[in-house]
């Protein structure tokens, strides 16, 4: 598996395993007995697995989520007001954006200090776009590159 590969999946398994780590706690506050963690099975666990990665894949596809992860990928931190002038939303616009991001561990806050980090996950998914953008963009010059090929039959350029 490529490095940006298992840097993401590795991020998002942390994500995942605190999550479950809170239920657990709730459970055993809840119930006593902490059984719901035990109780999970390889199919569950695939599935919440598969279901964060696509949650992950669709926050940081969205253009606007897209611009602040490419913004928080340099800068160390930035704030809600540096993100609201970089997006062009309003407060309460970047807010939302801002929980989007943090459900899915690509982004990291401090309330307090009104301060926004990238994760790893975040700077493993903008590698692994960037990574695919590259090599599209490489393939699309070799294709732009290739000479045109006439069609036998009509003797002249077929426009493909």
């Amino acid at each position: 598996m490529a490095q940006g590969l298992q840097d993401l999946s590795t991020a998002l398994a942390l994500r995942l395993r605190d999550i479950a780590r809170m239920i657990d706690r709730l459970d055993r506050l809840e119930s006593g007995t902490g059984a719901w963690l035990a109780s999970q099975q390889n199919g569950e666990l695939n599935s919440a697995a598969r279901e964060m990665t696509l949650r992950s894949l669709r926050a940081a596809a969205d253009a606007t989520n897209f611009a602040i992860l490419s913004f928080l990928s340099t800068h160390t931190t930035a704030s809600t007001a540096e993100l609201e002038t970089a997006s062009g939303l309003g407060r309460l616009a970047v807010t939302e954006r801002l929980n989007d991001l943090v459900q899915v561990g690509l982004v990291g806050r401090n309330i307090d200090t009104d301060q926004v980090q990238g994760t790893a996950a975040g700077a493993a998914l903008m590698g692994l776009i960037e990574n695919i953008s590259g090599a599209t963009a490489r393939k699309l010059t070799e294709q732009l590159q290739t000479p045109k090929i006439k069609l036998q039959s009509e003797g002249s350029d077929s426009g493909v």
